[in-house]
């Protein structure tokens, strides 16, 4: 029989129990237990994390992280996995932790003093070869019948961000925290609409990803994380707001008279996100 002072305990990922609990410091100290298994196994890439965190909130955005490790020890492992991070396989990197669904910017940001602990006291480790990609979402605006039209007009939407990033490079790396590069790469005339390493890509019906995002510290990154929500929110009231307006559903073919209303759209939306930026 199990003593009053070695109690069993349940692992934070799963059923499996153990005896010995782990200091964390996640929201002033505790302890947890995380079973053999999931302190070293990692999910599949393709792997997807459902948790959500936080209600709702009326402006309807939803926020994710998606954090490349170069590096991750037993601590980062309890800590992220506290918080709902799900640990998966990506061959470019050691590990990749996909947080929740956080439902509201706070829920997000007070978690992010926890990453910069991490990497402060070298329990995980982020280089050149890492990303820190940012995903957002809308509970109305963001899914498969919107994307498709994101889809369709990508280059009006986005190129002229793309233009303006690289002719403000300083400024554009400050924001997100790195610059262009081949996991996430500028926009050209030719670049496919659905092409992975985008630095804005569009291949989830649910978020729109921002793959330039970086983890550099904690503010550098609540920074990006605004930027990112507010080039989204361009999206959703100009060129989404249209696609409703029209009656679009996925999949339909475009008159002339839509495609011109589209374009105007999505147009307008580019001005209105490039004025962001050089506002921001």
């Amino acid at each position: 029989m199990a003593s009053n002072k070695n109690p069993i305990c349940q692992c934070v990922n799963c059923n499996n129990r153990g005896w010995k609990k782990y200091p964390i410091r996640r929201r002033g100290g505790g302890n947890a237990y995380l079973c053999e298994y999931h302190a070293h196994s990692l999910e599949s890439y393709f792997a997807e994390n459902s948790l959500r965190i936080g209600e709702m909130k009326a402006n309807g955005f939803t926020y994710s992280v998606e954090l490349e490790t170069s590096a991750a020890d037993f601590n980062a492992r309890l800590e992220l996995c506290v918080a709902g991070f799900l640990p998966t396989a990506d061959s470019t990197v050691f590990a990749e932790f996909k947080s929740p669904i956080y439902n509201g910017a706070n829920a997000l940001k007070a978690f992010l003093p926890s990453i910069q602990w991490l990497l402060d006291e070298r329990h995980i480790a982020i280089d050149n070869t890492c990303g820190t990609h940012f995903h957002v979402g809308h509970d109305t605006m963001i899914n498969s019948r919107t994307m498709d039209y994101i889809r369709r007009f990508y280059h009006s939407l986005f190129l002229p961000l793309s233009l303006e990033l690289e002719r403000n490079d300083d400024k554009a790396t400050e924001i997100f925290g790195r610059g262009f590069g081949y996991w996430a790469q500028a926009i050209t005339a030719h670049t496919s609409p659905t092409e992975h390493t985008n630095f804005i890509n569009t291949q989830h019906e649910n978020t729109l990803e921002f793959r330039r995002a970086f983890f550099r510290d904690a503010e550098q990154y609540s920074r990006c994380a605004d930027f990112c929500r507010k080039v989204t929110e361009k999206v959703c009231k100009t060129f989404c707001v249209k696609v409703y307006a029209l009656g679009l559903e996925s999949g339909d073919r475009l008159t002339e008279e839509q495609k011109a209303e589209l374009k105007k759209a999505a147009d307008k939306t580019a001005r209105q996100i490039v004025k962001l930026f050089r506002d921001f």
